[in-house]
């Protein structure tokens, strides 16, 4: 994620709140020029159905099953679903729902928590306007959602994926979601992205601290634990800050992001001391003598293993403290939409290129020590100087992390709101309450 970082909190452009414009991509795509127009049906022509039946003063009648669309994203998009999607992720409001039945023996298999107040209150207005007459499985679809797990690896949002211009849900009927139900829309945006983030950045940082406990000898055991308590201490508190703010509070945040600073701060000078190490190591031949690496990274092979492990906790901690951005970015969308924010804005935004910087840092180390070419001396075996670039590859690399992942909310036969979790999401825990 190195062109733009926090493209996973792009969904806050929703808010129309100039803090978060700024964390979009920097280059703008016009929703303007596509001329054909989309009805429910993805036929062109006219007025979608919904504002049509609205306008006249009529209920609108969804189907049992569709794709709820920005009204506006259905007369700007062709007929396509490749098209729709298009619109979807250049639109102002960057989110749809799909919806489908579900029977009772389905519902039976779903984990489900109660659903935090500020996504409650947008799918009250979704339940209300579709009236469904059976249980009901409701998707949060964010169009780029998948660039929100880009730093962890090839995993990505169940539902997001693309072929050949297509989506997983093409075989669903775009149905245009105006008046009541689009006024929840960018709430419904942000909510739904820092409930993302929220999941996949504790995977991803929790995954890097395993890897350093794996390599960590009795000496260095004390020194990392501490370590490693402060990260998960950090990542606890910003989870209870979002768990807060989207039950409708306004929890002070400050001690939060200070506990993702000083964890990203200190990895951060880390990474500055081995800028562009690798490319000084480099030899005519495109290798590196193991030698002079270890040298480079700390002196002898215990050393390089202190290397490795400062490098995983770097990871971690940007994890963290793009965690504590969009958590940041969100406390401030929702608590007063309509305020400029013109000075957090510069300070937001100088965070931003630090954490570019860091992230782009961390990611350059990481894919030159994995492609790395070791070489020893003349009396030096092939063999163990593969073993050698082997071990050193391995404890390198990015660990294997989901990063599939969903939001999804259930309307039970009584018309209770439920949120589903992932399979294998364990259960948040509820925020204790602020004195």
């Amino acid at each position: 994620m190195i062109s733009i970082p926090l493209e996973l909190v792009a969904v806050f452009v929703a808010l129309a709140v100039p803090v978060t414009a700024w964390l979009l991509r920097r280059r703008s795509r016009s929703t303007t020029t596509a001329t054909a127009t989309a009805t429910t049906s993805a036929a062109s022509g006219g007025p979608t159905a919904a504002s049509a039946a609205a306008a006249a003063g009529v209920r609108p009648v969804f189907p049992p099953a569709g794709l709820l669309v920005p009204e506006e994203v259905l007369r700007s998009a062709g007929s396509t679903s490749a098209a729709i999607w298009e619109a979807l992720e250049a639109s102002a409001a960057p989110v749809a729902v799909e919806y489908h039945p579900v029977s009772a023996s389905e519902v039976a298999k779903l984990r489900t928590v109660p659903v935090n107040a500020t996504a409650q209150q947008v799918m009250v207005g979704i339940v209300e306007a579709l009236n469904p007459k059976s249980p009901t499985l409701f998707r949060v679809v964010l169009p780029k959602g998948a660039e929100l797990v880009k730093a962890v690896g090839t995993s990505g949002f169940r539902g997001f994926s693309r072929t050949d211009g297509t989506t997983a849900h093409a075989v669903l009927k775009p149905v245009a979601a105006g008046g009541a139900i689009a006024a929840g829309w960018p709430v419904l945006a942000v909510a739904a992205t820092v409930l993302v983030v929220d999941m996949v950045g504790r995977r991803e940082q929790q995954a890097h601290q395993r890897k350093v406990e794996a390599m960590l000898g009795r000496q260095e055991e004390r020194h990392y634990v501490e370590r490693i308590k402060d990260q998960l201490s950090a990542d606890a508190q910003l989870s209870r800050v979002i768990s807060l703010m989207l039950d409708g509070r306004n929890p002070s945040i400050e001690l939060a992001l200070k506990s993702a600073d000083d964890e990203f701060y200190r990895s951060q000078q880390f990474l500055e001391k081995h800028r562009g190490v690798i490319d000084e190591l480099v030899e005519e031949d495109g290798k590196v003598d193991y030698r002079r690496l270890e040298e480079a990274l700390g002196g002898k092979t215990k050393e390089t293993d202190h290397f490795v492990r400062e490098l995983h906790l770097a990871r971690a901690a940007i994890t963290i403290r793009r965690k504590a951005m969009v958590a940041d970015a969100a406390a401030v969308a929702l608590a007063d939409p309509t305020h400029p924010y013109a000075a957090l804005r510069k300070f937001l935004e100088s965070q931003v290129r630090q954490w570019e910087d860091a992230d782009a840092l961390a990611t350059e180390l990481t894919e030159r020590l994995t492609q790395i070419e070791l070489k020893g001396r003349w009396y030096d075996s092939d063999s163990s100087v593969a073993e050698r670039q082997e071990r050193l590859r391995d404890r390198v690399a990015p660990p294997g992390i989901d990063g599939d992942t969903e939001i999804r909310y259930l309307v039970t036969p009584s018309g209770e709101i439920l949120q589903v979790l992932p399979p294998g999401e364990d259960e948040p825990s509820p925020p204790a309450l602020e004195e």
